[in-house]
């Protein structure tokens, strides 16, 4: 009998778990993106271009939420939420307004910047009235950055 309900206990705290752990994650904070690209920027190697799909408050570039992938995947839908954050001070939790950035660039390292990356950003969005957001981006641009010296 103990070798049927060892195996049963252990089932039913897992289905439990399970069923808290997704009723969280409704309120969690989300973001669905549709990320695309203008024809005239997509470059001839796709494939050889690193994809940075983020959220940040408006007006910074640093991320609250962060996705990494490759240019060739696009068109794509990325859903972005709480739990993907760099730095546990700085989720999406910390803030009502932010805007998505969609950055391609061929640079393996996400700090160094060139001429070549390229851009897209969304409108404002703000959680004011849901944690459930929705928007897409379409990579439109190149990056214009600052030369430190």
């Amino acid at each position: 009998m103990k070798y049927f309900i060892l195996p049963l206990l252990f089932i039913l705290s897992n289905a439990a778990y399970s069923v808290d752990n997704s009723h969280g994650k409704a309120n969690q904070r989300q973001i669905k993106v549709d990320v695309t690209i203008e024809r005239n920027f997509l470059p001839s190697d796709p494939e050889n271009w690193t994809l940075y799909v983020y959220a940040a408050r408006p007006g910074t570039r640093l991320p609250l939420s962060n996705y990494k992938g490759k240019l060739s995947q696009i068109p794509l839908q990325v859903k972005l939420d709480e739990t993907m954050f760099l730095l546990p001070e700085l989720t999406l939790k910390q803030t009502e307004k932010v805007i998505i950035i969609a950055k391609a660039t061929k640079s393996k390292n996400p700090h160094d910047k060139s001429n070549s990356d390229i851009i897209g950003t969304s409108e404002e969005l703000s959680f004011n009235h849901t944690n459930q957001l929705s928007t897409k981006v379409s990579i439109n641009k190149f990056d214009h950055f600052k030369s430190v010296k």
